[in-house]
């Protein structure tokens, strides 16, 4: 058996895995098409999440589990990005932009907050400041350029930038835009409260989070007037409690069980949605201080398509060499302009070979307990070995690996894979003594970061930030391998979904029996 015929054999054999792990739970029958929820009358609805988010703290946490519920439904933003490119009001009722982008006008809505306390401009100046000095990276971002914010009327405030800002403006409706009411701040990791459609009236950690329709909300009433969020993390018993009509939805399905939902046809009998938002990108990750030859003849060992295979969906993920998630202007899917170092497993070979590159000893840190990462590495490690890679794995659980990995100043690996949010501005390194698993110290890619952020027109920030994108291609630190969308599974009866504009917030109020 040739080295080439080896590493087949291993890469099929991990896709069985994959296909025997989701054909052994064909245990709870599908509801019919026409089955009616037992809910729809009472205009509730039970859904399934796979992680407790242990805080509801926005502010504080960047955690995806807290994100899907509380921004959208029970707080709000000043303005709400549409999926059309329209600008919407939140909080903000209007607004006036500066020619020169400098100088922003809100004018605050007179609206109420959940707990029946009005909606005052030191309420909004208070959230943003929150914002401003959040320890969440993506939260404070946006308030780089920001030299001042302050009351200018009776409800207004006007926010004054060093220089235009397409960070600040897209992050006044993301979560940096968040609005919550001071005095109830401080009870905001288990009761947020917001001016959304909906008022959190119950968080049990590990078990459930119920929300009921905000008497106070300013706009139009929810039609679903009760949602209860059930936190399982047993992903096949989520599948199993939909097929058996004890829930109405699990609106984000984790890659791992898509081979699951596909065997067992939940696919075909229940509403099927992918989108882009609460996808991620899969991407390895390489030390930078190894040698660049180096890091380009990794790359070219990967067969993108081999990792989509190993899924056996490939309706929900799709081959790239573009680091980003497919809704980004940005973002180009797998091809021979966009890929610096294609797959290439001979020529990988003989680079490796020719230079002696299999002389060094590399280490490779792999989760042993996250079916998303460790199925990638399974394909991965095979393929750096067979192609002449001196490469020892060293699988570690999600605690070490946090310790490891995430904590590791410098990094403290040679090569490993992740899944993660698909912003590029989080590698952003202006300082070198800051690298580690989630930075990328690259003078030319932060500079022409700063200079997208710095862009007058949506068509100049395209057009930079696909720049940025192709530096981060070419220096093969971080090598995007497959771009997974977001995937959920809805009751057939369930309509009005939509793709989030918050963030990858589970827009509540748009659903309807």
């Amino acid at each position: 058996m040739t080295i080439v015929e080896n590493f087949a054999r291993k890469v099929l054999c991990a896709t069985a895995l994959v296909v025997g792990l989701g054909t052994a739970f064909l245990t709870a029958p599908a509801v019919a098409q026409d089955a009616v929820s037992p809910r729809a009358a009472d205009k509730a609805l039970i859904m399934v999440a796979r992680q407790d988010p242990g805080t509801l703290d926005y502010v504080k946490s960047i955690l995806t589990a807290l994100r899907l519920w509380i921004p959208a439904n029970v707080v709000e933003p000043l303005v709400f990005f549409e999926a059309d490119g329209t600008v919407s009001p939140g909080i903000a009722e209007t607004w006036e932009i500066s020619d020169d982008g400098k100088v922003y006008t809100f004018n605050i809505r007179a609206a109420m907050f959940s707990d029946g306390s009005p909606v005052e401009v030191a309420d909004v100046l208070f959230s943003l400041n929150a914002m401003k000095g959040s320890p969440v990276g993506s939260n404070a971002a946006a308030f780089d350029a920001v030299k001042s914010m302050a009351q200018t009327g009776d409800r207004q405030i006007t926010i004054t930038l060093s220089r235009a800002s397409q960070n600040f403006w897209r992050g006044m409706g993301d979560m940096s835009g968040l609005i919550q009411p001071e005095a109830a701040a401080g009870g905001i990791a288990t009761n947020p409260i917001g001016t959304g459609p909906y008022r959190l009236v119950e968080y049990v950690s590990n078990s459930n989070l119920t929300f009921e329709a905000n008497p106070n909300y300013w706009g139009e009433a929810p039609a679903i007037k009760s949602v209860n969020v059930r936190i399982v993390t047993d992903g096949t018993a989520g599948l199993n409690a939909l097929a058996a009509g004890e829930v109405d939805a699990i609106p984000v399905i984790t890659i791992d069980l898509w081979e699951q939902m596909v065997s067992r046809e939940l696919d075909q009998t229940y509403s099927l949605v992918t989108y882009p938002q609460v996808g991620e990108p899969t991407y390895a990750v390489i030390n930078q201080s190894i040698d660049h030859e180096v890091r380009k003849a990794i790359a070219m060992t990967l067969d993108r398509q081999q990792f989509n295979d190993a899924f056996g969906a490939a309706w929900g993920a799709e081959n790239t060499c573009t680091f980003g998630l497919p809704n980004m202007p940005w973002y180009r899917a797998e091809s021979e302009d966009t890929c610096p170092y294609p797959f290439d497993f001979s020529g990988a070979m003989q680079m490796i070979s020719d230079n002696e590159f299999g002389d060094i000893e590399m280490e490779y840190v792999s989760l042993s307990d996250v079916p998303d990462l460790s199925l990638p590495a399974d394909v991965m490690v095979p393929m750096m070995q067979a192609a002449g890679f001196d490469v020892t794995r060293n699988a570690i659980d999600l605690a070490r690996y946090s310790q490891l990995i995430f904590a590791g100043r410098p990094p403290q690996f040679d090569v490993t894979i992740m899944s993660g949010p698909g912003e590029p501005t989080q590698w952003a390194c202006p300082d070198p003594s800051a690298a580690g698993w989630s930075t990328y110290c690259s003078a030319a890619y932060t500079e022409k970061l700063t200079a997208a952020d710095s862009a007058a027109t949506d068509e100049e920030y395209r057009t930079l930030m696909d720049e940025a994108s192709a530096i981060l291609r070419d220096d093969a630190v971080i090598v995007p391998l497959i771009a997974k969308l977001g995937v959920g599974l809805l009751h057939p009866k369930l309509e009005g979904f939509i793709e989030p504009r918050l963030g990858v917030a589970v827009e509540l109020s748009s659903l309807r029996w």
